[in-house]
């Protein structure tokens, strides 16, 4: 679902709001195609010191259709999972994050890659570290 907040029924998850998908070519790769999707509308830089993340319990997917029939042919989809490094705060972080391995940041998250094409699934990529807000 994609409303930029302004739905109702996505209003009351917005970790789960995808607001736009853009789809581009590489000038230096012209043989792939670069997809980016925002989710979490209307966060601002000053809107800490807890910021939104990624919702553990959401399935984030981009669906491409290649043949214009507006089904996919190509499926990404996207889990993220929190860890705390100190359950005795809930900040998000507890210092300056320099670096994305620094113990201030006390909510890192991770996130697996899964494809599906041609009713075959294939992880991309687990454990990987998403970069903080």
């Amino acid at each position: 679902m994609s409303s930029h907040r302004e739905a109702p029924e996505i209003s009351k998850d917005p970790v789960a709001d995808g607001t736009d998908v853009y789809a581009f070519v590489s000038p230096k790769r012209p043989s792939s195609v670069t997809l980016i999707a925002n989710f979490i509308p209307l966060q601002t830089p000053d809107g800490g010191p807890n910021f939104y993340e990624f919702g553990d319990d959401v399935l984030y997917e981009i669906h491409v259709s290649n043949r214009g029939k507006a089904e996919p042919d190509v499926t990404y989809q996207f889990r993220f999972h929190t860890r705390v490094r100190n359950a005795k705060t809930f900040l998000y972080n507890t210092g300056q994050i320099t670096d994305i391995s620094d113990a201030t940041w006390n909510r890192p998250q991770f996130y697996s890659v899964t494809r599906i094409k041609n009713g075959h699934t294939q992880v991309l990529g687990r454990n990987l570290p998403c970069p903080p807000v």
